[in-house]
């Protein structure tokens, strides 16, 4: 029994790599780089397109803690499950991310059910707010037409994270959806890095290759101490 059940998980984790491997050569995927092979803790900045609740947030990106939840955003731990999130107001969401092949996913999760009138396009746009690309979702899923879904199908969203150093320094990688008009200098300044490190770990040359709704790789120099505690 158990060497069957160790033969099913690394059959498992051969999948993964396989799918990871797929994903890194999507012409179309955000990436991010990533050393392999490595797992850490990361976060998504999720701007839900209705008001919502903490509850329902960690309920869609299956997050195991709550805590960790309230962590990521700075909020007491005595904050209820029913804290209201405004629509377009943005949450910091903690995903566990494996690295292959230099590029990094949210590892398994989240698992989101498809419901009625939901299209690809919309789940990764709307549903999770720009931080992936569709062809994603396809590739990840091996869906063999986009264009077909089922209600009630599970499919696995593979956020963009990474796991690297960044200037020899652990930090935490935090995708961040570009707004509109934004520069990498406020971005950096907002989240206290640099705009050189900006560029470099985002593959860019300069500021004119920014793209408003990409998701940005945007290292969070002093959180992972604070990671390690509450993740």
């Amino acid at each position: 029994m158990g060497s069957a059940s160790a033969e099913m998980g690394f059959a498992r984790f051969l999948l993964i790599l396989l799918l990871l491997s797929l994903l890194t050569t999507t012409s179309t995927a955000q990436s991010f780089k990533c050393s392999s092979p490595a797992s850490c803790s990361a976060l998504v900045g999720y701007a839900p397109y209705n008001a919502t609740t903490l509850s329902e947030i960690q309920s869609q990106f299956n997050v195991k803690k709550f805590h960790s939840l309230l962590g990521a955003n700075n909020l007491p731990l005595s904050t209820p499950r029913t804290y209201s999130i405004k629509s377009k107001q943005t949450v910091k969401v903690p995903i566990p991310c494996i690295c292959y092949n230099n590029t990094g996913v949210s590892n398994k999760v989240p698992i989101y059910t498809v419901k009625k009138d939901d299209g690809l396009y919309f789940i990764a746009s709307t549903v999770f707010s720009g931080l992936l690309k569709y062809p994603q979702i396809v590739v990840a899923n091996k869906i063999p037409d986009k264009d077909k879904i089922d209600i009630g199908q599970k499919l696995w969203i593979p956020l963009p994270c990474s796991c690297d150093e960044v200037s020899g320094e652990k930090v935490v990688h935090y995708a961040h959806v570009v707004e509109a008009g934004s520069t990498v200098e406020e971005i950096a300044k907002r989240f206290g890095t640099d705009s050189q490190t900006l560029l470099s770990i985002n593959g860019m040359a300069n500021d004119s290759q920014l793209m408003a709704d990409q998701s940005l790789d945007v290292p969070l120099k002093g959180a992972f101490q604070f990671v390690a505690e509450f993740f």
